[in-house]
């Protein structure tokens, strides 16, 4: 495997952490706390498209929609894609919880990335748990369990024996983990562990979702924000013949005593990293984007008034979800004063509110707030999904 990581930056790494610093830290700035948290629900369901995208799964974000709300197609291959994206947000909330409760979790130890693994795979029902060979036959896939024969990617014979497996992953979580790097080498690292897991290729199939997954947590590790307000997985599925090309060029041995000491390139190393970097300054660009607070009021409004326009919302209801945009959420018992209506009225708006899907409460007499479905989703945030 090594080296695990560049030995060296280069000006082109040092203005993407740069950047990927700077601008990440700014996303959101005078948007409401709540409206922040609804549009991170939001990427949890755009970053299942993407990672299931990748695995030939064709929902759109409108089907991870209904399947959350336990609407379920007939088609059995259709129902059997929703229950993978199912599957993965789940496993994206656990991971997200246990890294909260757990502030000393490797997110590169062995442990982890089993843990993940599992978790996605036992979230699948039975039909879904398989894998196929070489020969094309079906077999069962054990969650959380290493491979225990070789496998071929491309032209890489990744390590065979479980025992070797083991070996690559202690090292991997010596030299890869962000607590044991400083600085912009933490970058790096973010950059590193995404080639160098799916070099080990340590599982018999999910080894790309784990990759993401873990990538998305070693990026709230660095401080890349916990909401993660956006995605990489979006510009690796959208860039996927770029994505696989600079993850084949790493996978490479060295040229000559000039590309590194170890065993495999540093200089396509060095390649992989920018592109894994500048995939992610231009996924926090088109975000930043479309989180300025003018832009996205100009769309919001335009969504509200659509809405008027064909008969699905009330002129008072439009007043409400107007609201919600700045203030992140309305007690039931503001309605009547915001609209200038009788209580009775007041009852019927929230109602229609809620039915309208636009709005969700956390409990049954709690608080309105902000509900991002695909729908909005497509007018407010043009081109993500």
């Amino acid at each position: 495997m090594p080296p695990a990581l560049p030995s060296h930056s280069t000006p082109k790494l040092e203005e993407l952490a740069v950047t990927i610093l700077a601008s990440s830290a700014a996303m959101g700035k005078g948007l409401h706390p709540l409206i922040l948290d609804e549009i991170a629900r939001l990427m949890l369901r755009v970053d299942s498209y993407y990672t299931n995208a990748m695995e030939g799964n064709p929902s759109k974000l409108k089907d991870i929609d209904a399947a959350l709300n336990k609407e379920f197609s007939k088609d059995n291959a259709a129902r059997n894609f929703q229950l993978e994206h199912l599957a993965h947000i789940q496993v994206q909330r656990d991971m997200r919880e246990r890294l909260r409760e757990e502030p000393g979790l490797s997110v590169c130890s062995e442990e982890f990335l089993r843990w993940l693994h599992e978790r996605f795979f036992l979230n699948l029902p039975d039909e879904l748990r398989l894998a196929k060979t070489v020969g094309g036959e079906a077999v069962p896939v054990e969650p959380g369990h290493l491979r225990d024969r070789g496998v071929t990617v491309g032209l890489h014979h990744a390590p065979e024996t479980s025992g070797e497996i083991r070996a690559h992953l202690g090292r991997f979580e010596e030299l890869l983990s962000p607590e044991r790097l400083a600085g912009t080498r933490k970058l790096l690292g973010f950059a590193s562990s995404h080639h160098r897991f799916l070099w080990i290729h340590p599982f018999p199939e999910g080894n790309g979702r784990v990759a993401r997954l873990m990538t998305t947590a070693y990026g709230i590790r660095i401080g890349l924000g916990e909401g993660m307000l956006w995605t990489v997985s979006r510009a690796f599925a959208r860039r996927r013949a770029e994505y696989d090309e600079h993850l084949s060029r790493a996978d490479r041995t060295r040229r000559n005593d000039l590309d590194g000491r170890g065993p495999l390139s540093e200089e396509d190393l060095i390649g992989f990293c920018e592109f894994f970097l500048a995939c992610c300054a231009d996924q926090i660009r088109f975000m930043t984007e479309m989180l300025r607070l003018a832009d996205l009021e100009r769309r919001y409004r335009r969504f509200v008034s659509g809405l008027v326009a064909e008969g699905e919302l009330s002129k008072a209801g439009a007043k409400v979800l107007e609201r919600l945009l700045f203030h992140g959420e309305v007690p039931r018992g503001e309605v009547q004063r915001i609209c200038g209506v009788k209580p009775r009225r007041a009852t019927q708006i929230v109602k229609e509110l809620l039915e309208s899907k636009t709005t969700r409460s956390q409990t049954a007499y709690g608080a309105l707030r902000l509900d991002i479905s695909a729908e909005m989703a497509a007018v407010l945030f043009p081109d993500l999904a």
